[in-house]
């Protein structure tokens, strides 16, 4: 939570909420100071999450206290990734969001103190119910958490360190959850993260007037054409925006040896039910852990492991762990280059191999000016493709 009560409590702490990243650098800290115990390195720390903790290992980059605890990051599919304004709160929303709760737990009567001891004291079944499916968000808080992570890249105000970030080729189920989705569909879907204005350009864009609900339609087929907006605005256009404001702040030497992004599919050869047969989100984690019992336990893809399935799962885990090793994957991954974006497929049918990002992000970079300055007031923020 986010409350006047709370900042006052502290003086020494001004600030309240973000309590995930203080409990995140515990961890650091103590692994800094113990790891050589372990037979590790405490100057060659790796971090990786996936999904909500491919977000966040991202944030720790722009937290206050977090700079030389670790040296490398693997970001899985963060989705609503740190590109995105939507993943976080201003001071007021924060605000606003916090009192609510603090209203709907009946804990507005009394000084301070009373405040705090009323929503102390509350059950977490209690909390659970009011909270309900209400998504918490990280809070740029100008103190802890000062900057929205694209702007302190920009101001030079973000930890120097090696990053890879990627998704899975069907994180979003568009088509399992839409089969047969026509265009009135395909609109009032992007509608719900688009803003009508957008609209528009990005139907001609993507060519969405003339999409069909016919299953066997493929590159025209609606859901697929609304996976690709999604995908676009969600994961891909993010990473890319990021990682060229590495590359405008600090130049060639960043993109050359730091940045490195990919896209996963898994299950090309499982389509046992009809649109199951997909690398959706989280489908990649038994791959990079090797665990079987995983991947069974995922009963409805009903597909077993084989010795081409495990090679593929080797293989991941072997680019990981030079990743954790060296900072970055082995030889054939390519870093980034804003002048020629390319991403790495890793897929165990076609081998892994780098293709050329080729879809326009300047509709949602231009989103994202417009946003950011009106939810955190920022004049200076600007996205815009580094020289070639």
């Amino acid at each position: 939570m986010f409350l006047k009560e709370l900042i006052e409590e502290d003086p020494e702490w001004p600030t309240a909420g973000n309590y995930m990243y203080l409990d995140m650098l515990s961890a650091l800290r103590w692994i800094n100071k113990n790891i050589r115990d372990y037979g590790g390195d405490p100057s060659n720390v790796s971090l990786f999450g996936q999904s909500a903790g491919g977000l966040s290992v991202i944030d720790l980059g722009a937290v206050k206290g977090s700079a030389g605890l670790y040296r490398t990051v693997i970001s899985q599919s963060g989705l609503d990734s740190p590109g995105t304004y939507s993943s976080y709160y201003n001071i007021t929303a924060a605000l606003n969001c916090s009192n609510s709760i603090v209203h709907r737990l009946n804990c507005t009567n009394g000084d301070k103190q009373k405040v705090l001891s009323c929503i102390r004291n509350s059950s977490n079944e209690n909390l659970f119910q009011i909270y309900g499916d209400r998504y918490t968000r990280p809070i740029i808080d100008n103190y802890f958490f000062p900057l929205y992570p694209p702007l302190a890249i920009q101001n030079g105000q973000y930890n120097n360190i090696s990053l890879i970030m990627g998704n899975n080729d069907y994180d979003l189920t568009v088509c399992l959850d839409h089969p047969d989705m026509n265009y009135t569909d395909a609109i009032e879907l992007i509608s719900q993260s688009i803003e009508h204005k957008w609209i528009p350009a990005i139907v001609d864009y993507y060519h969405l007037k003339n999409c069909s609900a016919n299953r066997t339609s493929n590159n025209t087929r609606c859901c697929n054409i609304v996976l690709w907006i999604a995908t676009d605005k969600f994961f891909d256009c993010d990473i890319r925006r990021l990682f060229n404001a590495f590359y405008l702040k600090y130049g060639p030497q960043y993109e050359q040896n730091k940045l490195f992004s990919y896209h996963l599919n898994c299950y090309p050869q499982c389509p046992t039910v009809p649109e199951m047969g997909i690398c959706r989100h989280s489908a990649e984690l038994p791959f990079v852990f090797g665990t079987i019992s995983d991947f069974h336990s995922e009963e409805l893809f009903n597909c077993t492991w084989d010795n081409s399935t495990r090679a593929f799962s080797n293989e991941i885990i072997s680019h990981w762990i030079n990743i954790a090793t060296t900072g970055r994957p082995l030889n054939q991954w390519p870093s980034y280059d804003p002048s020629s974006p390319r991403h790495f497929h890793i897929t165990p049918d076609r081998g892994f191999i780098d293709e050329k990002w080729h879809r326009n992000c300047s509709f949602y970079d231009e989103m994202e000016v417009e946003r950011v300055k009106e939810i955190f007031g920022n004049n200076h923020y600007i996205v815009k493709e580094p020289s070639k």
